[in-house]
């Protein structure tokens, strides 16, 4: 009985997605919205007064984002832009509206706390890019700067995971307005980066940086961790750089607080990588999944960046 829940709510789901993506009219745009949310909360519900809460702050918050959403599309308020551009960077807890997305993360399940950072972004995403504009900036700049800055001293690393995708959001948004398909390489490259380190901490039921010695699959979650900074000549590396190389054409004052801000994350990751690697000396860890010939590592992809990150940007 909960197999056939869990199917009949991934269908409807996913069935969200191709009705927004597919339809012309904001209502019918509307309603996929409504039946995504609705979808989503029911996978991650689950039987607890933490799950509970959860879901109900979820709700509240999309449904407030979607009555907002629904009024202005038949409105004739002027500003109609950056209004919309405002309320979706407010649905997918990008900056400056991020406050909520932190806090629902820490209280959800790993497996959920990937699908919110990475799939429930592709519909807010799809309709941002119809409505691009120079507005788009400030929430660009202020998604890096708040990731950059909140993940600094976190202990929580769900907490830590939600700012990192925060502060990715900001490096989406910026392929979106520079190019239509950089942002849907970032999110999908993006998407293969953190399976890798979620799956590694799910397994081991890691909640914060103090349970980081006991993890299993060191390697996947050092070499995980390293890609998502842009550590070269990892692929996730090349993800910022078509961004930095995009941006030599526009502005040298935006492409200097990019990569400090870029600089401040690595640091984050590093300190966390570093945690890791001094909290246990048994070499037998760091080679125990390696015995493993049943299961395809992620390592490979992570360190795939030299051949495949400049075979993709000749393409692009």
């Amino acid at each position: 009985m909960l197999a056939q829940s869990v199917v009949g709510f991934s269908s409807f789901y996913l069935a969200s997605i191709l009705l927004t993506l597919s339809c012309s009219n904001w209502f019918l745009v509307w309603m996929g919205l409504e039946i995504n949310m609705m979808s989503f909360i029911a996978i991650m519900y689950s039987r607890s007064s933490e799950g509970v809460e959860v879901c109900l702050k979820y709700f509240f918050i999309q449904g407030l984002g979607s009555g907002i959403l629904m009024m202005m599309f038949y409105s004739e308020f002027g500003w109609f832009d950056y209004i919309i551009l405002m309320i979706l960077s407010y649905k997918m807890g990008a900056g400056p509206f991020y406050f909520w997305f932190p806090s629902v993360c820490e209280g959800l399940e790993w497996g959920c706390c990937f699908l919110l950072m990475t799939i429930q972004k592709v519909l807010p995403l799809l309709l941002i890019s119809f409505l691009t504009s120079m507005f788009l900036w400030v929430i660009i700049l202020s998604s890096m700067f708040i990731g950059a800055a909140g993940s600094m001293n976190q202990e929580s690393m769900k907490r830590l995971m939600a700012y990192s995708s925060i502060h990715h959001v900001g490096w989406i948004l910026l392929g979106n307005f520079l190019n239509d398909i950089l942002w849907i390489v970032y999110l999908i490259t993006y998407s293969f980066l953190i399976s890798g380190v979620m799956l590694s901490m799910m397994n081991d039921k890691i909640l914060d940086v103090g349970m980081l010695g006991k993890i299993s699959s060191k390697w996947s979650f050092v070499l995980g961790m390293l890609s998502m900074g842009g550590m070269p000549p990892m692929l996730g590396f090349y993800l910022k750089f078509w961004l930095f190389y995009n941006l030599l054409f526009m502005d040298y004052s935006l492409l200097l607080f990019m990569i400090i801000m870029s600089v401040l994350m690595f640091y984050v990751y590093l300190r966390v990588v570093y945690s890791v690697i001094m909290s246990s000396m048994n070499m037998l860890s760091w080679v125990s999944k390696m015995m493993v010939s049943s299961i395809m590592s992620l390592d490979l992809v992570y360190m795939m960046g030299v051949n495949v990150g400049v075979i993709v940007w000749m393409m692009i």
